[in-house]
């Protein structure tokens, strides 16, 4: 940010060169000096104002935000229930396999069994 600085003694000398006298300068110096520090106080107060929030901004925002929680959660629900499909698929198979393993250790066990018990 530029400053910009106020001599005041040097507008007081200005001022006397133009006739005024010694104290009339010091006087207007002085006082224009506390106008422009009050200007510049005013103006970093509204650059300061400027970047506050008003309620509009905030209702713009918390919309914003509502908006995103309800995409999210539909995402949400979504990934949810592709996953619920396939932990699905995933029992199912398990399953089967199982079947399929159940089956065969109870085909051999019936095979040693008629081997053993001479049934064929």
């Amino acid at each position: 940010m530029t400053t910009l600085a106020f001599d005041a003694f040097e507008y007081a000398q200005q001022l006397r060169d133009a006739g005024l006298t010694g104290q009339q300068a010091e006087i207007i110096a002085k006082k224009t000096n506390q106008v422009s520090l009050l200007a510049a106080e005013s103006a970093r107060d509204e650059v300061a104002a400027s970047k506050l929030a008003t309620k509009r901004d905030l209702k713009e925002v918390e919309l914003a935000l509502k908006r995103d929680l309800k995409e999210l959660e539909l995402t949400l629900k979504r990934d949810m229930k592709e996953l619920e499909l396939q932990i699905e698929k995933s029992k199912n198979a398990t399953l089967l396999w199982m079947f399929a393993m159940l089956t065969g250790f109870a085909s051999g066990i019936i095979g040693i069994m008629a081997k053993g018990f001479h049934w064929f």
